[in-house]
């Protein structure tokens, strides 16, 4: 999926998943939906075209339909904007324009070039099936970036700036390795975002081990506890286990109250006091060892940072410039995260800073406030 801003997605539209709250513009796919299967699934088909043009019509604009859509996300969560490869190449090219005033044809392209790799990558595992299109179609079913941006119009530019979107990171990061500072704010608060979920993600998987091993003996004997330590009955079966105690932290890891009532397995990483930190450490590094895993030491440096409440401008340079000259562990995006990203344009952006390339990173600064 492509992120544009908020909450708000852009995808094509074979595998439309109806749990999701979603526009879909689409010649085949933009009908109404039987009200028997509204009833049926969690989303909501907000609204729906058969194209673009459509769509301008419903709402007086596509500044009027992306007021629309700012405004459903700012009130039900997560939407995506489902499209036909027509529909996606007009709608991508006019939110480029709009949003990478510096950008040429050729940047832009290179940006699509560079999102439509990585849905095929992502598309072609056996864990993440998340098309079902003909992959070797992508691009040719695009047609002509380069022609529409050229055409296409951007939107205003004034209402876009009343908006205070929080943009994607991909764009905030190619402001940022520009020179320019104008949504730094927006690019430190998303940036911590994601530093919290990447620890959480660790610590929730290595936790997630440690429970299905328990009864392993080699586990067992790595860590320090017998079977006899274990109660698989507990609600959280880390209770009374020793060497296994910052996993049966309830302040640490709490109880979701909506689904798996019992099951305490919800991390919360905010605050972590740094008693707590080097203990979740040493303990996911012990568990690494046993598993002849490569130690975690090299990715655990930045908890600290990711533990408070914001992230400073220093710090975040650190985590940035050390990321670039030598990449380390998903670059401290969530692997969750990878399919809702275009995080292959990020190590695009990473490539060329580490090249000084400053003509091109200059082709990706977003529009200034002022």
């Amino acid at each position: 999926m492509l992120h544009l801003f908020n909450k708000v997605y852009m995808t094509f539209d074979d595998s439309i998943d109806c749990h999701t709250n979603r526009y879909v513009i689409s010649a085949d796919k933009g009908n109404a939906m039987h009200q028997e299967l509204q009833t049926t699934y969690r989303g909501t088909l907000i609204n729906h075209t058969h194209s673009v043009n459509e769509m301008k019509t419903k709402f007086n604009g596509m500044i009027g339909f992306f007021n629309d859509v700012r405004l459903k996300s700012n009130s039900l969560g997560k939407i995506i904007i489902y499209c036909d490869s027509q529909a996606f190449l007009e709608l991508v090219t006019i939110w480029l324009k709009t949003m990478l005033p510096f950008a040429d044809e050729d940047a832009i392209q290179k940006y699509v070039d560079i999102y439509l790799h990585h849905e095929k990558i992502i598309a072609n595992t056996q864990l993440q099936p998340t098309h079902t299109l003909d992959l070797t179609q992508l691009n040719s079913g695009l047609g002509d970036v380069k022609g529409y941006f050229r055409v296409q119009g951007a939107l205003d530019l004034d209402t876009i700036k009343e908006w205070d979107l929080n943009l994607s990171i991909e764009l905030l990061l190619g402001e940022y390795f520009a020179g320019a500072d104008t949504h730094e704010d927006k690019l430190l608060d998303t940036y911590l975002k994601f530093l919290k979920r990447f620890y959480k993600e660790v610590f929730t998987d290595a936790r997630e081990g440690a429970a299905l091993n328990l009864l392993n003996t080699n586990q067992q004997e790595a860590l320090g506890y017998t079977a006899d330590d274990v109660n698989l009955n507990a609600d959280n079966v880390f209770e009374g286990i020793t060497p296994l105690a910052p996993f049966a932290d309830s302040e640490v890891f709490v109880e979701k109250p909506t689904a798996n009532n019992g099951a305490v397995n919800i991390m919360n990483i905010d605050n972590l006091s740094s008693e707590k930190q080097t203990a979740l450490k040493e303990l996911v590094k012990d568990l690494y060892d046993f598993q002849n895993s490569p130690s975690p030491d090299y990715f655990m440096n930045h908890l600290d940072k990711a533990v408070k409440s914001t992230l400073s401008k220093s710090d975040f340079d650190t985590i940035i410039t050390e990321t670039v000259n030598s990449p380390s562990s998903l670059s401290y995006i969530p692997r969750f995260d990878i399919g809702n990203i275009n995080y292959s344009f990020l190590q695009y952006l990473f490539s060329l800073k580490k090249s000084d390339d400053t003509d091109t990173l200059g082709k990706y600064r977003l529009f200034a406030n002022s």
